[in-house]
């Protein structure tokens, strides 16, 4: 039976030179690549590749219907989606809406602002939901996206 590696001792009687020119050549061409800004785009192949091959694998084993290889799917074949409003924006934005009716000078603005949250899913601020008592459910929201921890 053949093993799959060369025994020790014949991977010794490779001398260093020769094992140390192949590191040195490819760091040489790794370098030559980053001046020409080749690199990142290599990077850039090379991760979908890797999604390719994961979202082919899923597949294979049935996984379709799992949010897992909806999102990864959606990387692989459409690798530069449109950006969406970030949340800094958002609030950014929310901020403007209400000091151009004057309400951020007043501090009407600051006592509202508890009020509202940024909602990841729609990438928007939103109202909070209320209880019978009008008291905010926060109730699944993370503490910085609360309007009262907003800068």
């Amino acid at each position: 039976m053949k093993t799959k590696f060369p025994r020790t001792s014949k991977r010794n009687k490779r001398n260093d030179e020769f094992r140390a020119e192949g590191i040195i050549d490819k760091l040489r061409r790794k370098r030559e690549m980053k001046q020409d800004g080749e690199w990142e785009e290599k990077k850039r192949e090379d991760k979908q590749v890797k999604r390719l091959k994961k979202v082919r694998n899923m597949e294979s084993k049935g996984k379709t219907e799992s949010n897992r290889y909806k999102k990864l799917k959606e990387k692989v074949y459409n690798p530069f989606p449109e950006k969406s409003q970030s949340r800094s924006k958002a609030i950014k934005q929310f901020k403007e809406d209400y000091n151009r009716v004057g309400k951020v000078k007043s501090g009407e603005y600051d006592n509202e602002k508890r009020e509202f949250h940024w909602n990841k899913g729609t990438k928007k601020v939103k109202l909070l939901p209320s209880d019978d008592a009008d008291r905010n459910i926060t109730k699944g929201v993370k503490k910085r996206n609360l309007g009262k921890n907003w800068k």
